[in-house]
């Protein structure tokens, strides 16, 4: 049976060439979004940072339809689903290799916002220095380091959460398909799938309250009412991956390549 390093190893592929791919196209975009403010004569220190920042929101959401698209495969294709291992094994693995890639492109994110906070740092602290005046900044950095931990947790822990529901309605529709009638399977599809935008759109709404909430406040309750939720997250994806192995090992059935 093939163990989790190598799974892990073989589901990285195809994803980390998709990311790789993903940061080349933004490069270009950032790269095409400068010589046009360039050429409009807007250009300035605080340039670069504001093409990065207005590229990264869309670059997370690509990212993560791609991530998604390349585990999904994993799940219905011969190519995968023929590795001898263990169920458990290759979800975990396939799960696991995916958080890493989107961890991978937060770093590459931070990456760029690091090059363009260099680059725009002048400009950034004169304009602190006339807006806050000696002894008004009060800095609490421990309660600052927890708050973006906890937004880096939330982050990871919503990835998670969305990846395994959109696995969920993937198998089921998979599964489901198996045994209706072509107009029964696309209304059933119909179905899941808007199912699929309700849940995509509330955990949406979830996620930017709590992010809201780090971000005016980083006191000790505000911070710690976030470990419930964050908690919820974890404890619904794990019951949906449960769902997730059965119908993998029940019900779906593989795509030829």
């Amino acid at each position: 049976m093939t163990n989790f390093g190598k799974l892990f190893k073989v589901f990285n592929r195809s994803k980390f060439y998709a990311v790789n791919q993903l940061m080349l196209i933004e490069l270009v975009a950032i790269a095409v979004s400068l010589v046009w403010t360039l050429v409009s004569g807007n250009m300035s220190q605080m340039s670069f940072l504001g093409a990065v920042s207005g590229w990264s929101g869309l670059a997370y959401l690509v990212g993560f339809v791609l991530i998604s698209r390349q585990a999904e495969l994993a799940f219905t294709h011969d190519t995968y689903r023929l590795i001898p291992a263990k169920d458990q094994t290759f979800y975990v693995a396939n799960l696991v290799s995916s958080l890493v890639m989107f961890l991978y492109l937060i770093l590459l994110q931070v990456g760029l916002h690091l090059i363009g906070l260099a680059v725009a740092w002048t400009k950034i602290r004169a304009k602190l220095d006339t807006m806050i005046m000696p002894g008004d900044l009060n800095i609490n950095g421990p309660e600052i380091a927890k708050g973006i931990f906890l937004v880096t947790l939330i982050m990871l822990a919503v990835f998670i959460l969305a990846l395994t529901t959109v696995t969920l309605v993937h198998l089921t529709v998979s599964a489901t398909n198996n045994f209706l009638p072509t107009a029964g399977k696309r209304v059933v599809d119909v179905i899941l799938y808007i199912v699929v935008i309700g849940l995509i759109i509330r955990v949406g709404a979830f996620l930017m309250g709590q992010l809201n909430q780090v971000m005016t406040t980083f006191n000790v309750q505000g911070t710690s009412n976030m470990v419930f939720p964050l908690l919820g997250m974890l404890v619904l994806a794990a019951l949906e991956s449960v769902l997730n192995v059965f119908l993998m090992k029940r019900w779906v059935e593989t795509v030829a390549n």
